[in-house]
């Protein structure tokens, strides 16, 4: 079984990582700061600065709030120097 990463994790592993041709799933644990909906796609938010902060792109909330410690998997995407994106992205309740 993998472990997943956390916040203060991420950035370590991901500077200096080239664009690859091919998707990288990650796995991150941390506690959601946001959670935003445009009434068709959730935003998870989790992670601040100093590190990276992680949006997971998804179809359901779950209930899931502010606070709430969570695990998200999904296709990394890097968008500038303090943000990712997990698309598409999958989050749970670390006891799930």
């Amino acid at each position: 079984m993998q472990t997943p990463a956390e916040c203060s994790d991420v950035r370590r592993m991901a500077d200096g990582l080239p664009e690859p041709g091919y998707r990288i799933d990650l796995a991150v644990a941390g506690s959601l700061t946001a959670v935003q909906t445009d009434s068709v796609l959730w935003y998870l938010v989790m992670c601040s600065s100093p590190d990276i902060r992680i949006m997971c792109v998804t179809y359901e909330s779950n209930g899931m709030a502010v606070g709430d410690r969570v695990i998200v998997k999904g296709g990394y995407r890097r968008l500038d120097a303090n943000h990712v994106q997990l698309d598409p992205c999958l989050a749970n309740r670390p006891e799930q």
